[in-house]
C-alpha cells in the first residue's frame, strides 16, 4: 500500500529472568512478561508502543499471558508486533522465570512516556491478506475524492462522556461528503463493526484520514498510520486528570492521564459535556455526555487533511 510502511510479513522495575532451557540468545532478549488478559483494544495499543520504543532503545523482547476471550484469538500482539513480542506458551513462560513488567497506571506511565519521546509506533507484521484487502478498497473510492474513515463511538457503556451522538455524527458525515469526501462508517449501526479486525486494519490502511473517539480503532489507527492524518473527537480528561492525581503524585510522574493516542501531529477536538438524552440499553437516560458540532468537525478535519497533502 502506498504511504504504508509496514512490512507485509506472513518507569519498569524490570529484572534479569532466571535462565531456562531454551536458546540463551533468545531467553536473554525477552526480559519480561505482560499480562494483557484484561486490556481492552485502545490499552493493548497503548501497551504496544511502551513495550515497542523499550525494544527499540534496548532490544528487550516480552513474552505474554493473554486470557481475554475475544482480543486472545482475533488481535493477539504477537500477530501484529512479532519483533517486540515473542509467542510463548505460558509453561514456557513460567519455565522460563520471567518477571512481571508493572508499568503501573497505564495510561499515566504512556503519556508522561510519550511526552518524553514523542516517536510514532508502528505495527511490525500485517498478514498479506489485510493490505491486499486495503488495495481492493482503495482502489474502490471513487476518483478525486479522499477516503474518510469514521468510527462513531455511540455504544459506550461505561463513560456516557466519552460517547457520540448519532445526530452529531450524521452531521459530521453529511457535511464531509458535501465538502467532497467518500466516508466510510467502521460501524453504521451501533456496536456492528462491518467486518473483523482485519478487515478495520484493512479499511485503515485503504484511508486517507481517520475520525474517531475514546475508543479502541482510534489506538489502532495510531499506530498502524501514523503518517496519515488522524482527528480525535475527545470529551474532557478534567475529571480523570483529577480523579488519577493522587497516583500521579505517588509515582512521580510529571504529566497528568491522558487516554490520547500516541503519536504526533493528532488534531485533538474536545467534546463540550452537557446534559442530554441518551439511549442505553432500550433506556431512554438523562445523563452528561459530550456534543460536537458535526459541520465544525468537519470542516477541521478537511484542513487536516489539506495541511497534510501540501506537507
Amino acid at each position: 500500500m502506498p504511504g504504508n510502511s509496514v512490512d507485509e510479513k506472513d518507569s519498569s522495575g524490570m529484572q534479569t529472568p532466571n535462565p531456562s532451557q531454551h536458546p540463551p540468545e533468545e531467553d536473554a532478549q525477552v526480559t519480561a512478561v505482560v499480562d494483557c488478559s484484561t486490556m481492552r483494544l485502545g490499552d493493548r495499543m497503548a501497551c504496544a508502543w511502551m513495550a515497542q520504543q523499550r525494544h527499540r532503545a534496548t532490544g528487550e523482547r516480552f513474552a505474554l499471558i493473554d486470557r481475554h476471550p475475544v482480543l486472545a484469538r482475533d488481535f493477539p500482539l504477537s500477530r501484529y508486533f512479532s519483533e517486540t513480542f515473542v509467542d510463548w506458551s505460558e509453561a514456557r513462560i513460567a519455565a522460563a522465570g520471567l518477571p512481571a513488567w508493572d508499568m503501573g497506571n497505564l495510561w499515566l506511565t504512556v503519556s508522561n512516556a510519550f511526552a518524553a519521546n514523542p516517536q510514532a509506533g508502528n505495527f511490525e507484521t500485517l498478514p498479506a491478506t489485510i493490505t491486499a484487502q486495503a488495495r481492493e478498497l482503495a482502489a474502490s473510492t471513487p476518483a478525486g475524492k479522499p477516503r474518510i474513515l469514521i468510527h462513531v463511538l455511540d455504544d459506550a457503556p461505561y463513560n456516557m462522556a466519552r460517547r457520540w451522538r448519532r445526530k452529531d455524527a450524521d452531521a459530521l458525515c453529511d457535511e464531509l461528503r458535501r465538502l467532497g469526501g467518500h466516508v466510510v462508517l467502521l460501524n453504521p449501526s451501533s456496536a456492528q463493526f462491518i467486518g473483523g479486525f482485519e478487515r478495520m486494519l484493512a479499511e485503515m490502511l485503504a484511508a486517507d484520514l481517520f475520525i474517531g473517539g475514546d475508543t479502541g480503532p482510534s489506538h489502532a489507527f495510531a499506530l498502524l498510520c501514523a503518517d496519515k492524518p488522524q482527528v480525535a473527537v475527545y470529551p474532557s480528561m478534567l475529571k480523570d486528570q483529577r480523579k488519577f492525581a493522587t497516583e500521579q503524585a505517588r509515582l512521580g510522574l510529571a504529566l497528568p492521564w491522558d487516554s490520547l493516542p500516541k503519536r504526533p501531529a493528532l488534531r485533538v477536538i474536545t467534546m463540550k459535556r452537557r446534559l442530554a438524552l441518551i439511549w442505553h440499553e432500550r433506556q431512554l437516560l438523562l445523563r452528561r455526555a459530550g456534543l460536537f458540532n458535526g459541520r465544525d468537525v468537519a470542516r477541521q478535519a478537511m484542513a487536516e487533511l489539506a495541511a497534510h497533502t501540501k506537507g
